[in-house]
C-alpha cells in the first residue's frame, strides 16, 4: 500500500500537459495552427461584443444611405452620373465638413455606344437657329451624355469629397506582378505620410491592382482612401487593414483618411513595418504585425446617425444633422453591400469605414491580444489546475473539474471586463488549455486512483464498515497506511470457557455456533466505525482511531463493549431454546500510544496495531475472569471516554509487563441503572482502607457490596492479607496470575 503514496501521476500528467499546451501556443500562428482554436477565439470576441451590446457612436459621424426609399423616389441617383451629381450638390448645400464616398467611378458613363454618342455630340454642336423640335431632342440627348462632366463639376464644387479605392490584394502566386504597378492619378491622396519598410514575418497586405475613380472625376476630390476590409474564415469582418502596399507606396483606409481630416492633419501618419502601432496625427493606433486593427463595433445597423439620401435630395433632412459633419455615403438598400460583423450578420459596408473613423477619433481601437499575456495566463491557470492535483488538496473526484470550470468562468469574466476597458485578451487558448489539463489529470487520476482505491478496498473491506471504506476512499490522505505512532483505542473480547464448549460440539456445529456469535459482534464494531483487526479463534480484536483519525475513539470503544454485552442476551436466549450452551464474554479495552500500519512480509501483510498499550488491553481481557467482571479498561480509556461511569478495581502488574497499571471496570453509560446504583464514596473508602493496609476494614467494606463479584474478589484478597499481612515492601499492586 505504500505505493499508493508514491508518484502523484495526476500531478505529473497535469504538469506535462501544461508544458505541452504552452509549447503548442507558442508555435500557434508561427509554425502551425491548432485546429479550431482561432474559430473559438473569434466566437469569444463576438460573444463579448454581444454581451456588451451597443456603445455610443461619435456624433460627428453621419451616414447618408442610398436606401430602398431612395431607389423608389429618386432611382436616377443610382442609375446615372447626373443623379450622383445631384446628390452631391444637395449634400454640399448642407455644408458637411467631409463627404466620403464608399464607391468609385472607374469607367466613363455609357448611355450610347461610342460612334453613336460621337454623332450626337457632333450634331448638337452644329444645331441651326432656331432649332426645330428634333434639334431640341438632339440637344437634350447630347446634354445627357455629359453626365461625367456634370459629376466632375459637382465633386469639384463640393470641395470636401473623399473617394474610395478598392485594392485587389495578392492572394495567390499568380497575382504577383512582374514589376511594380503604376499609381493611378489621384491615388496619391491616399498615401501614408511616412512608412519605413523593413523585413517582417507579417508584412502589410500587398495589392497587384486597384479600382479607383477615373482621373477626370477624381481631379476635384480632396482626398481618398482604401475601402478594403479583412474577412475572417467564418465570413465575419472584425478587422480593417490600416496599411496596404501597392507598387512602391503605402496607402491608408478611407475611415482613417476622414479621421485625419477631422483632426486637421491629412496624411499625417508614420509607420514602421512590423511595429505594434501606427502614429496618426499624434494618436497611437495599435496594430497587428501586418498593420491591421481590431474595430470596436458600435452596434447593429444603424450604429451611427443615419439619413436617407432621399431626404437629402428633397431637403427634408434637418440642417444641423449634416452641417460640419463627417458624412459617409454608401449603399444601404436591402440587396447591396451587406457584410457580417460581430453585432450584425447583415450590416452595411459603409458602417465599417464610419466605425474606423469613430475608433480613431475616440482612441477606441482594440490593441491586438498580447501573446506574452496570453502565455502567462495559460501557464498560471493551468498551474492552478496542476496544483489542485496535490493529494492534500484533491479530496473528491468532482473537486478538480469543478475548480477547473470555475477557473475557466473566471478567466472569461476577466477577459470580458478587460474588453469593456478596450483591452483584448485571448479567451479561448487559456480556457482550452485549462480544460485539457483538467481532462488529462482527471483521466490519469481515475486510472491510477482507481487502482489505488481497489487496493484500499482490498486492504480495508474486510476490517471496516462500508461507510468507513468510502471515507477512506474519499480522503486517502487521511488513511496513513505506513507504520506510524498514534494514540488509539484497542478492544479484545474472548468467550469464557470456549474450550469446554468446543468439546461439546461437532466441528461443523462449532463453526456455525461461532459464526452466529461473531457476526453480530463484528457488526457492532463496524457500525461504530471501528476497524476489525483480526479474529483469534473465538476472540475479537478491534481498533478505533485508525485508519481514519477520530477524536472520540475511546468513547466509541466503550459504547461498543457495552453493546456487545447487551447483544449476548438474545443470542443466549436462542441457544438456550436450541439446547446449545450459553456463553459469557470478557472484554478488555485500553487507550494509548501504539504503532499502526501494514505489518508482515512483502508477500503477506495485515493492517494491525502493536505496542505496550495493545498488550495491556489483551491482559485486561484475561483479568476479567479473575475479577468476575465483563469489561475492564486501562487508565487511558477511563480518562478519555466520555459519558460512562468507571470504578477503579486495583493496580495490577499484568503478565509480561514490569510496570503496574490501574484497572477500571466499565459499569455502564452515565444514567444507566447500574451506574446510578453505584456508591462511589463507599467504594473509594474500601479501596483506600485496602491501600492503607487496613485489610480487615477493607474486607468488611468490600463485603458490604452484595452480589458484586469484583467486590467479593477484593474482600477475599483483603481477608487473606489480614490473616497473613505482607512485608513492608508491599506496594499494593496485584500480580496477574494467568494470561
Amino acid at each position: 500500500m505504500a505505493r499508493a503514496h508514491g508518484r502523484n501521476w495526476p500531478l505529473i500528467a497535469a504538469a506535462l500537459t501544461t508544458a505541452a499546451c504552452a509549447l503548442l501556443w507558442l508555435g500557434h500562428g508561427r509554425w502551425w495552427r491548432i485546429p479550431g482554436l482561432d474559430r473559438l477565439e473569434r466566437a469569444a470576441v463576438d460573444a463579448r461584443f454581444l454581451l456588451r451590446g451597443a456603445a455610443p457612436a461619435d456624433p460627428r459621424i453621419v451616414i447618408v444611405g442610398l436606401d430602398d426609399e431612395t431607389r423608389r423616389v429618386a432611382p436616377e441617383v443610382l442609375q446615372t452620373r447626373r443623379g450622383y451629381a445631384r446628390l452631391l450638390d444637395a449634400l454640399a448645400a448642407y455644408h458637411p465638413k467631409i463627404i466620403a464616398l464608399d464607391f468609385f467611378f472607374s469607367a466613363p458613363e455609357v448611355i450610347l455606344d461610342g460612334p453613336l454618342a460621337a454623332k450626337v455630340r457632333d450634331a448638337a454642336a452644329h444645331l441651326p437657329a432656331p432649332p426645330s423640335p428634333n434639334d431640341l431632342l438632339v440637344a437634350e440627348i447630347a446634354e445627357a451624355l455629359r453626365g461625367d462632366e456634370v459629376l466632375a463639376a459637382a465633386i469639384a464644387h463640393a470641395g470636401t469629397i473623399y473617394l474610395g479605392a478598392n485594392f485587389r490584394l495578392i492572394e495567390r502566386r499568380e497575382d504577383l506582378p512582374t514589376r511594380p504597378p503604376p499609381e493611378p492619378p489621384g491615388l496619391e491622396r491616399a498615401r501614408h505620410g511616412e512608412v519605413v519598410a523593413q523585413a517582417s514575418s507579417s508584412p502589410p497586405p500587398s495589392a497587384f491592382a486597384v479600382n479607383v475613380t477615373m482621373p477626370a472625376l477624381a481631379r476635384g476630390a480632396v482626398g481618398a482612401g482604401a475601402v478594403n476590409v479583412l474577412i475572417d474564415p467564418d465570413g465575419v469582418i472584425r478587422r480593417v487593414p490600416l496599411v496596404i502596399e501597392f507598387g512602391t507606396h503605402y496607402y491608408l483606409p478611407l475611415g482613417l483618411a476622414v479621421a485625419l481630416a477631422e483632426l486637421g492633419a491629412p496624411g499625417d501618419t508614420s509607420y514602421v513595418v512590423g511595429d505594434d502601432a501606427l502614429i496618426a496625427a499624434g494618436h497611437r493606433l495599435p496594430v497587428e504585425p501586418g498593420g491591421a486593427v481590431h474595430l470596436d463595433f458600435r452596434g447593429a445597423n444603424p450604429a451611427f446617425t443615419r439619413i436617407s439620401a432621399a431626404d437629402v435630395l428633397s431637403g427634408a433632412a434637418p440642417k444641423d444633422a449634416l452641417a460640419g459633419k463627417l458624412v459617409f455615403v454608401g449603399m444601404t438598400y436591402a440587396a447591396m453591400d451587406k457584410v457580417a460583423t460581430p453585432l450584425d450578420p447583415h450590416g452595411d459596408g459603409v458602417e465599417l469605414h464610419a466605425t474606423l473613423a469613430d475608433n480613431v477619433l475616440t482612441d477606441s481601437l482594440f490593441p491586438p491580444p498580447s501573446r506574452a499575456v496570453s502565455l502567462l495566463a495559460l501557464v498560471a491557470l493551468c498551474g492552478l489546475v496542476t496544483a489542485m492535483q496535490l493529494r492534500r488538496i484533491r479530496r473528491r473526484a468532482y473537486l478538480g473539474p469543478v475548480l477547473a470550470a470555475a477557473l475557466i468562468v473566471a478567466w472569461l469574466a476577466v477577459s470580458y471586463v478587460a474588453f469593456t476597458q478596450h483591452h483584448l485578451l485571448e479567451a479561448a487558448a487559456p480556457a482550452v488549455a485549462v480544460l485539457a489539463v483538467a481532462i488529462v489529470a482527471q483521466a490519469v487520476g481515475l486510472a491510477t486512483e482507481g487502482r489505488e482505491k481497489a487496493q484500499l478496498r482490498a486492504a480495508f473491506g474486510r476490517y471496516v464498515s462500508k461507510t468507513l471504506v468510502e471515507r477512506v476512499l474519499a480522503h486517502p490522505e487521511l488513511a496513513r497506511l505506513g507504520g506510524e505512532r498514534r494514540t488509539l483505542s484497542v478492544l479484545f473480547s474472548d468467550i469464557r470457557g470456549f474450550s469446554r464448549i468446543a468439546e461439546s460440539l461437532a466441528p461443523e456445529a462449532l463453526v456455525d455456533y461461532l459464526n452466529q456469535y461473531l457476526t453480530p459482534m463484528t457488526k457492532l464494531v463496524l457500525d461504530s466505525d471501528g476497524t476489525l483487526d483480526k479474529y483469534i479463534g473465538d476472540a475479537v480484536m478491534a481498533v478505533w482511531g485508525a485508519p481514519l483519525e477520530m477524536s472520540d475513539h475511546a468513547t466509541r470503544a466503550c459504547a461498543t463493549a457495552l453493546a456487545m454485552i447487551e447483544g449476548l442476551a438474545p443470542l443466549n436466549a436462542g441457544w438456550r431454546a436450541a439446547g446449545r450452551p450459553e456463553i459469557a464474554i470478557g472484554i478488555g479495552i485500553n487507550t494509548g500510544a501504539m504503532a499502526v500500519g501494514n505489518m508482515g512480509s512483502e508477500a503477506r501483510f495485515d493492517y494491525t496495531v502493536m505496542g505496550d498499550a495493545v498488550n495491556l488491553a489483551s491482559r485486561l481481557e484475561a483479568l476479567t475472569k479473575e475479577f468476575g467482571v465483563a469489561i475492564l479498561v486501562g487508565p487511558g480509556t477511563a480518562t478519555a471516554a466520555v459519558g460512562f461511569v468507571f470504578r477503579e478495581l486495583d493496580r495490577v502488574r499484568v503478565k509480561g509487563r514490569d510496570g503496574a497499571a490501574a484497572v477500571f471496570e466499565l459499569l455502564g453509560a452515565t444514567g444507566s441503572p447500574r451506574a446510578q446504583r453505584f456508591d462511589r464514596a463507599a467504594w473509594d473508602a474500601a479501596l483506600d482502607a485496602y491501600r492503607r493496609r487496613d485489610f480487615a476494614d477493607a474486607a468488611t467494606r468490600f463485603g458490604a457490596f452484595a452480589d458484586d463479584p469484583a467486590a467479593a474478589t477484593l474482600a477475599a484478597r483483603a481477608w487473606e492479607l489480614a490473616a497473613d499481612p505482607p512485608g513492608d515492601d508491599w506496594d499494593g499492586v496485584y500480580e496477574q496470575r494467568s494470561k
